[in-house]
């Protein structure tokens, strides 16, 4: 299994926002293993306030990608 997102990736939330209600761009700054349901793994901090947070790949859209309202 391989990483859809590479190092230095603009990505957005998934959804309209994270759980804790954050938005915006965030930049793939590590890439990180599977967690114990088998996703891989992502570091992403925010392009404006430099928060870096954990995210599995379910979570992201790369930038430009259209979002929709559910997953495949």
């Amino acid at each position: 299994m391989s990483h859809k997102y590479s190092m230095g990736q603009l990505v957005h939330a998934a959804a309209a926002h994270f759980a804790d209600r954050t938005s915006g761009t965030y930049e793939i700054v590590r890439l990180m293993p599977e967690n114990s349901a088998g996703e891989l793994g992502y570091r992403i901090r925010d392009t404006l306030s430099g928060t870096q947070r954990a995210v599995g790949e379910s979570e992201i859209r790369a930038v430009g990608a259209k979002q929709t309202g559910h997953t495949h």
